[in-house]
């Protein structure tokens, strides 16, 4: 009877904890580092999206994004995946954070004019509408291995990596576009270097990929990458990789000048 009681209570301890809320002013929940300001695009538009989620079933939401589907003209600094020194403004793909409600109601404002893919991120799953590229992809068998390889092979500070999804165009001069996911599981170092082996880091990012072949022999570069959210899980939260739900509903929306209300989206 004792041990069904503690049981019970750890059941109810694990369900009650509620995710952390990505929020770029504040500090990481666990190491207490602060993550860049700028990993979020700063507002300079006059358009908005506003919707409100349901078939959340009971999880936290970690956060809401919007991704531009298009570069666009943004205020940028370095050390973000773009690779380009100082401050300026820049042709980059713009990531937006919501503003969520009690209600699981969400809302981006000043955004600039051009379509955009959302992805909400609870704390078991994540969902999104991000579309790669138009068309089929005609990429070959050898280059989706040659892409995974060198994906897998930069940045090691996150040892496990998934590719979710993958499009582009083979031959001279072929594209490709990639969402991942990544994970740091090995332990963190603080600052003060203890080891915190309890402490992982989960990132979703597009990776924007180039051919360079050369007299005919494919070859693939990382032209740009493109973080969308960084966020980092201690020893209540669900450790390791998530899994990736496509939503057409989160797909494709079109921001002019006004804000676009998109109604109700269920997630499943």
């Amino acid at each position: 009877m004792k041990l069904i009681f503690r049981v019970c209570i750890l059941m109810f301890a694990v369900l009650a904890h509620a995710v952390p809320r990505i929020s770029p002013q504040d500090p990481a929940p666990y190491t207490k580092t602060m993550q860049s300001t700028k990993l979020f695009t700063e507002g300079l538009g006059k358009g908005g999206i506003r919707g409100r989620l349901e078939g959340v079933d009971g999880e936290d939401i970690a956060g809401i994004f919007a991704v531009s589907r298009d570069r666009q003209k943004v205020n940028y600094d370095a050390g973000l995946g773009g690779g380009t020194a100082g401050s300026d403004r820049k042709m980059r793909f713009s990531v937006h954070i919501a503003d969520i409600g009690e209600d699981n109601s969400f809302s981006f404002e000043r955004l600039q004019e051009g379509i955009y893919d959302l992805v909400v991120l609870l704390d078991h799953r994540y969902y999104n509408g991000i579309v790669l590229g138009r068309g089929d992809s005609t990429l070959t068998e050898k280059d989706t291995q040659d892409i995974t390889a060198k994906i897998k092979a930069i940045n090691p500070y996150f040892n496990e990596k998934r590719l979710e999804r993958m499009w582009g165009t083979t031959g001279e001069d072929g594209v490709a576009r990639v969402l991942g996911q990544e994970m740091r599981t090995l332990p963190v170092t603080l600052a003060d270097g203890t080891l915190h082996p309890e402490i992982q880091t989960r990132v979703l990012r597009l990776f924007f990929m180039q051919d360079i072949s050369a007299k005919g022999t494919a070859a693939w570069s990382v032209e740009e990458t493109r973080e969308i959210v960084r966020q980092e899980v201690g020893p209540p939260d669900v450790k390791g990789m998530l899994p990736e739900h496509f939503n057409k509903k989160l797909s494709g929306i079109v921001v002019i000048d006004e804000v676009e209300d998109i109604g109700v989206v269920r997630l499943q």
